[in-house]
């Protein structure tokens, strides 16, 4: 299994730095122990599926699997797995709203959403079954949609469980999808081979989930999860030239309207969706 890693740094010093640095660790392993059992209360991979209590804006235009204006000076290709708890905590821990908010919404980048699966081993095909399913809903234009309520039913432990067909499917029907047309694309696999093929085009770069690239250029050290300030960075640095995707994505011609997400007044708030630890070796 493949996965992207985050690196400490430490060195030599005072009893004072060193004292500091045992307050950081246990501070840190309280807070992400919080969120390991907060997203194990939430997890749910059996009943109704949990609706995503953070969405991504209808405001904003969409068009397959890129989110944001086509003709943004910046693309940001971001590389993911449904079943990725890094991803998950990329996504809705404020790295990805971060960008979208500040980036996206004001139409100076865009986002493009690739398949990389990383936790799929020999006989499952959960992470490739979910990627599909994103790829069906993107044949409706409504990848962002089924992107936000993967996310909200991911397993807290990356388990092959929370996405067997069945489940996907009743994650559709809750996500508003037209049934008649999805069903058989899941059913089907009808995406499984261009997925396939995302994974031997993938830029060398890319060992892991999330990895991002801002206009073709990795974001951070490879191997390890690009934080908001880097990405930042990589944008705030580059002029105004369109730059094209590291890759292409699918697209659809039609966009969404503000009706396609369904109604998130049921849906939690942003810190009661299920979320997970972050261990030294997330996904």
């Amino acid at each position: 299994m493949t996965r992207a890693s985050t690196r400490g740094s430490g060195g030599g010093g005072t009893s004072s730095l060193l004292l500091w640095s045992v307050v950081a660790v246990v501070v840190a392993v309280v807070v992400v122990g919080g969120l390991f059992l907060v997203s194990q209360s939430k997890t749910n991979t059996s009943g109704a599926p949990t609706p995503p209590g953070v969405l991504t804006p209808t405001t904003i235009a969409w068009n397959g699997q890129t989110l944001g204006n086509a003709n943004a000076p910046v693309t940001i290709d971001l590389y993911g797995d449904f079943r990725c708890s890094a991803c998950l905590i990329f996504t809705l821990e404020g790295t990805e709203k971060n960008v979208v908010d500040n980036y996206v919404a004001t139409g100076k980048a865009k986002v493009v959403w690739h398949d990389y699966l990383t936790i799929d081993t020999a006989g499952i095909t959960s992470s490739r079954d979910a990627a599909n399913a994103g790829w069906c809903a993107a044949d409706q234009n409504k990848f962002w949609t089924m992107h936000d309520w993967l996310y909200a039913n991911q397993s807290a432990d990356e388990s092959a469980d929370s996405f067997p067909k069945s489940r996907l499917s009743d994650i559709a029907k809750a996500a508003g999808m037209d049934m008649t047309k999805f069903q058989p694309c899941l059913d089907g696999g009808t995406h499984n081979d261009a997925i396939a093929a995302e994974q031997t085009s993938k830029p060398a770069e890319v060992t892991g989930t999330p990895t991002v690239f801002v206009n073709g250029k990795l974001v951070g050290v490879q191997g390890s999860v690009a934080t908001f300030d880097q990405i930042k960075a990589a944008i705030d640095g580059i002029g105004a030239s369109p730059a094209p995707s590291v890759s292409a994505a699918p697209s659809a011609t039609v966009a969404p309207s503000a009706t396609a997400v369904p109604s998130a007044t049921t849906a939690p708030s942003a810190s009661d969706v299920p979320s997970v630890s972050a261990s030294a070796t997330p996904s």
